[in-house]
């Protein structure tokens, strides 16, 4: 996950090592919601995508949660609150259909925490 526009960071970007996911044939649309891991650590992003990022099968969107466990953050791993995002869908553990009424979608982790 690569940062677009993130607070106090405009000479360099920020990117955090996400974990990798099998992609399956759920295709994401504007508006859903997404859930990134961080590889590392028990971080969570929440972020709502908005349109097609700069790379090929990458996604930009706003980051509207943040989370270590059951903590609640405003910033981790550089990124705050309303930063913008590019997101790869490799990248994306969980998807929220923003259209439809179904449960979310839980994509199954690569072995050996893959790394993007």
């Amino acid at each position: 996950m690569q940062a677009i526009f993130a607070r106090g960071y405009t000479q360099r970007p920020v990117i955090v090592v996400a974990r990798e996911y099998a992609v399956d044939g759920i295709q994401v649309d504007v508006g859903d919601l997404v859930t990134v891991r961080v590889l590392d650590q028990d971080v969570e992003f929440g972020i709502r995508l908005s349109g097609p990022g700069d790379g090929v099968d990458s996604w930009r969107g706003t980051i509207f949660h943040i989370a270590r466990g059951e903590e609640a953050l405003t910033y981790a791993e550089g990124l705050e609150l309303d930063d913008i995002v590019d997101v790869s869908r490799a990248e994306m553990a969980e998807i929220i259909k923003h259209n439809d009424d179904s449960r979310s979608v839980s994509a199954r982790s690569i072995p050996d925490g893959g790394v993007v």
